[in-house]
C-alpha cells in the first residue's frame, strides 16, 4: 500500500491543537483529517511531524499516510487524490502538495529541523485579523536582536516550556533566530532541532521583555543556560505558524 507524504497549511483559530482531544467537544487538525480522509475511504493512521498548540497555524506542516485507493504513481492520479482531499477538508485546512514515499518514511523522526514564523503587529488588529498576528511592541530593537541571537546554539530549554509538559529531555538546537519586518508587520523566524510545548512562544515574549528594559539580558542568559526562571508568560498563540520541516541535506 503507497505511503504518501502531504505538506498541507491549516488555519489554527478553528481547532484545539493538532493531536486529538480527549473531550470530543474540542475538535483538533487530526481529528478533521481523519473525518475528511475517511470521507474519500482513507482510513489509515495519520502522522504528523509536530503538535501545534491550540490556536497555532500552520503553512507547512507534513503528514504521512498510506491509501490504496489510487495505487498508480502517476502524476494525474496523485493530483486527483489531492483535489479530492482538497474538497473534504475545506474551508479550514488544504494539501497543498503531496508525494509518494519509502514506507519507512516518518514525518517527526526523520525531520533535521522544524521552523516557525511569528507575526507581530504593532498596531491592534481588526477583529478579523487578530487570529493571524499577535499584538505586540517591540522596545529597542537592538536589544530585541540581541536578546533573539542570544537562543541560538543548544541548550536545554527546561525553563522554556509550558507548566505541564512532561517532555524527559528539553535539550535542542536552535539554528536560526532573527526578526525582520514585512509590510508593517514584524516577523520573527526560528529555525530549530525541535521545539517544546509553548517554547518559542516563550522565547520571543523573553525578547520581547528584554527589548522593553523589562528583563535584562543577563537574566535571560540565566533563564537559557537553566540556572534561573525569570520570563513564564507565553505570547498568544495568534501569529505563530509552523512553516517548514527539513528533510535530507
Amino acid at each position: 500500500m503507497p505511503t504518501y507524504k502531504a505538506v498541507i497549511a491549516y488555519d489554527g483559530s478553528a481547532f484545539s491543537g493538532f493531536a486529538l482531544q480527549k473531550d470530543k467537544r474540542f475538535k483538533s487538525v487530526l481529528s478533521a483529517l481523519k473525518e475528511g480522509f475517511a470521507r474519500v475511504g482513507i482510513r489509515s493512521d495519520i502522522i504528523g511531524a509536530g503538535r501545534t498548540d491550540k490556536g497555532v497555524h500552520a503553512t507547512r506542516q507534513v503528514i504521512c499516510f498510506q491509501s490504496k485507493h489510487f495505487l498508480s504513481p502517476q502524476t494525474q492520479d496523485i493530483e486527483s487524490l489531492r483535489l479530492l482531499l482538497n474538497a473534504k477538508l475545506y474551508p479550514h485546512i488544504m494539501v497543498r502538495s503531496l508525494h509518494i514515499v519509502d514506507e519507512d518514511f516518518h514525518p517527526r523522526f526523520d525531520a533535521l529541523w522544524r521552523a516557525y514564523r511569528f507575526l507581530l503587529s504593532p498596531n491592534r488588529p481588526s477583529p478579523f485579523i487578530s487570529p493571524y498576528v499577535t499584538y505586540e511592541k517591540i522596545g529597542d530593537r537592538i536589544l530585541f536582536a540581541n536578546a533573539l541571537q542570544a537562543f541560538v546554539g543548544q541548550h536545554n530549554f527546561i525553563l522554556f516550556k509550558k507548566n505541564g509538559s512532561h517532555t524527559k529531555n528539553c535539550v535542542r538546537t536552535i539554528f536560526v533566530c532573527r526578526h525582520y519586518t514585512h509590510k508593517n508587520v514584524d516577523v520573527v523566524y526560528v529555525r530549530g532541532s525541535g521545539f517544546l510545548r509553548a517554547q518559542v512562544r516563550l522565547m520571543v515574549g523573553a525578547a520581547l521583555a528584554c527589548s522593553r528594559g523589562e528583563l535584562s539580558i543577563y537574566a535571560l542568559k540565566e533563564q537559557i543556560e537553566s540556572k534561573k526562571q525569570h520570563y513564564t508568560y507565553p505570547l498568544s498563540p495568534n501569529g505563530l505558524y509552523l512553516c517548514g520541516v527539513g528533510y535530507g541535506q
